[in-house]
């Protein structure tokens, strides 16, 4: 009768250790999913960050480009033997599109590193499997 209470406290210890580890585990795992969670959206902010100045920066380009280039691509079409209203339109619509190709790649760039960040916390998710692999295997061979 003694060895059954010996061998019923031995295991309600054990499942007591189990239960423990097991808590203290997926607190660390928690705290581990939002430290990653965390770098990954800081990452995607800055990816996002540089879309957006990509986007500023080819406006504001092609607004002081057209401006300033385009009247000079205009009196050069003009000296060129084009006629001048002819050359109004075609110097400021020719730097237009210089710029506005400037200013999609850019975006293009900065749009592709986005597509090629992930969020998910592959870490944790990697560790959460192992520690499925772990307690299964305390179940199954409690030692």
């Amino acid at each position: 009768m003694n060895t059954d209470f010996t061998a019923n406290s031995s295991i309600a210890a054990l499942l007591k250790d189990l239960r423990d580890e097991a808590t203290t585990l997926l607190r660390q795992q928690v705290a581990l999913a939002k430290t990653e969670m965390k770098e990954n959206v800081t990452r995607v902010t800055g990816h996002t960050v540089k879309i957006v100045t990509g986007g500023l920066v080819a406006f504001t380009g092609a607004i002081v480009l057209l401006i300033g280039l385009g009247q000079l691509a205009g009196i050069a079409f003009v000296a060129a033997g084009l006629s001048e209203t002819t050359a109004r339109w075609v110097g400021p619509s020719l730097l237009g599109l210089i710029v506005a190709i400037v200013g999609w790649v850019m975006l293009s760039k900065a749009k592709s590193a986005l597509t090629r960040e992930e969020i998910a916390p592959r870490d944790t998710i990697e560790a959460l499997r192992e520690d499925k692999t772990w307690a299964q295997s305390k179940i199954s061979n409690p030692q």
